[in-house]
């Protein structure tokens, strides 16, 4: 063999990668992630949810949501520096969803009635999503951050419901507008966190006559 044709082969063996065959020794290089920022950030936050939701907000482990999102360490760091900020990121995906679906549900209704359905299908909503339950109710174990969770449920609740019901209909000054709907969003939570021991209250047509009767005529 020449010189020549030996650093020919010699330089392919090196280059292997670049031309898309795999290294001698077996090992394989590492793709590269072209999805977009927005895209990887989505599959962080819907990783995130998961992990969250399965494990428990304790116990949730980051190199877990990367590994499941696809995207590196280093990666997810760039946009969530922490756990802490990771989980407010997700709170807040998950609340703005929560409060599209409860828009759609009080579209085209009346003050009262808009009333009677939001507060029926918000405390559907937390109960029923294993996620928001944990976020707003059940995960004690890190009592600090679910305080937090909870105080930016109300908030972010509290700001939009109150924008529908004016949307509705509700001639109330701004501030009792808000006032009315951030107690409303308080009992949500409450009727949740210690659901009374008579089963037929926590029925649908009981749910909505409790807001019916006590809740709507706080919204004019």
């Amino acid at each position: 063999m020449t010189a020549r044709r030996a650093a020919e082969r010699s330089a392919g063996a090196a280059h292997a990668g670049e031309s898309g065959e795999p290294p001698r020794d077996g090992r394989q290089r590492k793709r590269r992630n072209t999805r977009s920022p927005a895209d990887q950030e989505a599959a962080i936050l819907a990783a995130a949810a998961d992990e969250f939701t399965v494990a428990g907000i304790a116990q949730a482990n980051v190199d877990a949501v990367a590994s499941r999102a696809g995207v590196s360490r280093s990666t997810l760091y760039r946009r969530f520096p922490n756990k802490d900020a990771l989980l407010l990121a997700v709170a807040a995906d998950r609340y703005e969803r929560g409060m599209r679906a409860l828009d759609a549900a009080v579209a085209g209704l009346g003050p009262s009635d808009a009333v009677v359905e939001a507060f029926y299908r918000g405390a559907q909503m937390i109960s029923d999503d294993p996620l928001l339950n944990r976020l707003i109710l059940a995960d004690h174990g890190v009592k600090r951050l679910t305080a937090e969770l909870g105080a930016l449920f109300v908030e972010v609740a509290t700001a939009r419901i109150a924008a529908v019901l004016r949307d509705a209909g509700a001639q109330m000054p701004a501030d009792d507008l808000t006032q009315a709907v951030e107690i409303h969003v308080r009992l949500v939570i409450s009727y949740l966190e210690m659901p009374s021991s008579d089963d037929s209250r926590r029925e649908p047509s009981s749910v909505r006559h409790f807001a019916a009767t006590f809740l709507a005529p706080m919204i004019w």
